[in-house]
């Protein structure tokens, strides 16, 4: 506990007033140092007594960088105090208010990196009615949220597809035949059962890429983790757009195949705390994702192109989407 710079005013104001009073004879100056001490000495009294505030605050949700999230949390206590959330690197807001206690503090607080980020702890500096004494205390109140990679738009299905996809493997399987109706495409016409038929049989076909893992390797140089994190996520949330069981393989970790948006989360979260390194997956990977300092790549059946090159813009077509 301290005096505040008023605090400090009033005690100096009080001092002079006594020193004056002793060396001039003036007595009457002593009948004003008098209340400015008392008026301190009760400032830090009532300080004194209020104790400790205590922090109740709310979780913060997940999301991606460059999202922003509101913040809340309840301080009980009493006076007059200055609050301030404490952020990790990765969170940027505007984080200090004044208020009278007890008191509800909202800000909102904006995604700047991946990982797991933390809010908190509190420093609140507590002060009386009149501004004239001060305690500080730090209250160990926080919130742990993760933050996932960013996720970009590539160029649709097609150019998934064209892009990510094996060409080796056949990912249509003849199922039957059937008769034509309007709006079929003439080349899946099968025209040698048609002029046995005297009629238009055309060939259906069934998807088997629901029944088709992709499984992804990235690695990364030490201090290109973001930029593996980023790609892969791109990679894999755009897989799973397109009906893929994906698995997914980083240095520090593995997901195995799955559908669905449960499926999408795991994926995220391991590309959250995905760190660089080499994984042993990549002999087996439909697609290999290297970061190093020459830029991100991507190579598919020996195919080998830039990162950059196959996203269409750095929109996230998931922003919003996925809870946490």
């Amino acid at each position: 506990m301290r005096p505040t710079r008023r605090g400090f005013a009033v005690l100096a104001v009080a001092v002079v007033a006594l020193l004056i009073s002793a060396r001039f004879g003036q007595p009457g100056l002593t009948a004003v140092a008098g209340p400015l001490f008392v008026s301190v000495f009760a400032a830090a009294v009532q300080i004194r007594w209020s104790g400790a505030p205590t922090v109740e605050r709310g979780r913060l949700r997940r999301g991606f960088p460059g999202e922003t999230k509101p913040v809340e949390f309840r301080v009980d206590g009493s006076g007059i105090a200055t609050i301030t959330d404490r952020l990790s690197e990765g969170l940027e807001g505007e984080t200090t208010v004044t208020k009278s206690l007890p008191a509800t503090v909202t800000y909102r607080v904006t995604y700047t990196h991946r990982g797991e980020q933390q809010a908190g702890p509190v420093e609140v500096a507590v002060t009386d009615a009149l501004g004239l004494v001060e305690e500080r205390y730090t209250i160990v109140s926080k919130t742990n949220v993760l933050v996932y990679p960013p996720v970009y738009r590539l160029g649709g299905q097609e150019a998934f597809a064209r892009t990510f996809t094996p060409e080796s493997e056949d990912r249509q399987s003849f199922d039957r035949l059937r008769e034509y109706v309007s709006g079929d495409s003439l080349r899946d016409v099968h025209w040698k059962s048609s002029a046995k038929r005297e009629d238009l049989l055309v060939k259906e076909f069934t998807d088997n890429r629901s029944d088709r893992r992709l499984l992804v390797a990235a690695e990364a140089e030490r201090g290109h983790a973001d930029e593996m994190a980023a790609a892969a996520a791109t990679i894999t949330m755009a897989a799973l757009e397109n009906g893929l069981a994906v698995a997914l393989a980083v240095p520090n970790g593995a997901v195995e195949q799955g559908y669905g948006d449960t499926h999408r989360t795991r994926l995220l979260e391991l590309l959250a705390r995905a760190d660089a390194g080499r994984t042993d997956r990549v002999d087996d990977a439909d697609v290999v994702i290297t970061a190093t300092n020459e830029g991100v790549t991507v190579s598919v059946d020996g195919r080998r192109q830039s990162f950059a090159d196959v996203t269409a813009s750095r929109d996230n077509p998931i922003a919003g989407e996925v809870s946490g």
